[in-house]
């Protein structure tokens, strides 16, 4: 088998569809932990959680200004204004007994507490205060202005943060505000990376004249951790079997996820997908998409073994098409694709080689006027780095499309840095 594929090259390519598919109906959802909330940033989380308590949990002061009976104001103008007593004074987080009656007005800071009988808020810019503490008021305001009703932004037990929702900032303070604690998360991945070639020297190391220093394992073991993972081993392989199959086997055992780059082509030193197919069971050899043909996907048991091409685009764009969703999906995640969407226009036609795959233009953006324009860089080739440094993001060419036309509108996913 292998050495039939070396002399025709892929006898069929699995569509990304077909493969993503195959790839998530093996994918067990990982065990949680319990973590504190205050270390829970960009943490998958859980389980749903329920709001513990009203927010706000009292009715209080939109504004710096006077609470009063909203009826006492009625009509009131610049010319023919109203007028309270001033019987008090509450600030921000002081509690009070303060009850007030018509023809009353309490000073009241923003975020205090509404005095029993007040049902409004008149903003300071809006009163006059003389000597007396007679308060003129120029102008009306309905009951509930400018101020925030008990459970107005949440109620209690209200769901107010999704099971798979992947926490940020914004997210740990809504927790914060409920008096949340703990949570639980999804642990991380275990994930083994592994480099192959007899080509690769590590950085810090001279370079021979036909070696390459090894770009991909620091790459992929990075785009693990910006996806989720727990890198627990980075390592460089000799083309060499019996290397390679220990390996494995010895990183099955610790990890959820082994990824491999090279090797996993039809030439005659890519051992990796006679290798996997004895140590495991390979869903999918060959997909059609560029760059990234030579993608293996395999599992044994609950364990993944993902191999991506060894020129470092073509590692790239397999990973953040599998493997990283493959991660994502292992935690729960509501998004298994995290990339932002920015919908641009083309600048140039762009045709593609050959239609049936999924092809991935690098692309940069710019802002025109109230647009985005997406150029296609320059360097296309699977091995240059520089045109993923340079490129914003990826536009997904359909397998049915001969290309786009300039003006065309697109899906830029934009890379994640």
């Amino acid at each position: 088998m292998i050495e039939r594929l070396r002399k025709i090259g892929f006898a069929k390519l699995t569509s990304v569809e077909e493969a993503l598919e195959k790839l998530f109906a093996k994918i067990k959802i990982i065990n949680s932990k319990e973590i504190e909330t205050l270390k829970a940033l960009n943490w998958i989380i859980a389980e749903d959680i329920e709001s513990q308590i009203n927010v706000p949990s009292f009715d209080k002061s939109a504004m710096d200004g006077y609470a009063v009976v909203a009826e006492d104001t009625f009509g009131a103008s610049p010319s023919n204004p109203k007028y309270v007593n001033k019987v008090g004074k509450i600030e921000i987080g002081e509690d009070s007994d303060l009850k007030l009656k018509k023809g009353e007005a309490i000073r009241i800071s923003t975020g205090a507490m509404i005095p029993d009988g007040a049902d409004a808020v008149v903003k300071i810019e809006d009163t006059e205060i003389d000597e007396d503490d007679k308060i003129r008021i120029f102008n009306p305001v309905a009951p509930g202005k400018n101020m925030a009703k008990e459970g107005e932004d949440i109620q209690k037990e209200q769901i107010i943060i999704d099971k798979g929702t992947e926490l940020k900032a914004e997210h740990i303070a809504l927790l914060c505000s409920q008096g949340i604690d703990k949570i639980k998360v999804r642990k991380k991945p275990n994930v083994s990376v592994f480099a192959t070639g007899d080509e690769l020297v590590e950085i810090g190391n001279p370079l021979g004249k036909s070696q390459i220093y090894n770009s991909n394992t620091p790459m992929i073991a990075n785009l693990v951790r910006t996806y989720g993972g727990e890198v627990i081993l980075e390592a460089t392989l000799k083309d060499n079997k019996s290397l390679i199959t220990q390996n494995l086997t010895d990183a099955l055992k610790s990890s959820d996820i082994v990824l491999f780059t090279g090797g996993t082509s039809v030439g005659t030193q890519d051992y990796l997908p006679e290798i996997v197919s004895k140590n495991a069971d390979i869903l999918t050899h060959g997909v059609a998409m560029r760059p990234g043909e030579p993608i293996l996907i395999a599992h044994k048991d609950e364990k993944l073994i993902l191999c991506l091409p060894g020129t470092p685009v073509a590692a790239y764009v397999g990973f953040i098409k599998f493997a990283g969703p493959a991660l994502r999906k292992m935690m729960g995640a509501m998004e298994t694709d995290p990339r932002r969407e920015i919908i641009a226009e083309m600048d140039k036609d762009v045709p593609v080689s050959r239609m049936g795959y999924l092809h991935h233009l690098r692309v940069q953006l710019k802002q025109n006027e109230h647009k985005f324009i997406a150029s296609s860089v320059r360097l296309k080739g699977s091995g240059i780095i520089t045109s993923l440094t340079k490129s914003d993001g990826i536009v997904e060419i359909s397998k049915e499309q001969e290309g786009i036309k300039a003006g065309e509108k697109v899906v830029v996913k934009v890379l994640i840095r």
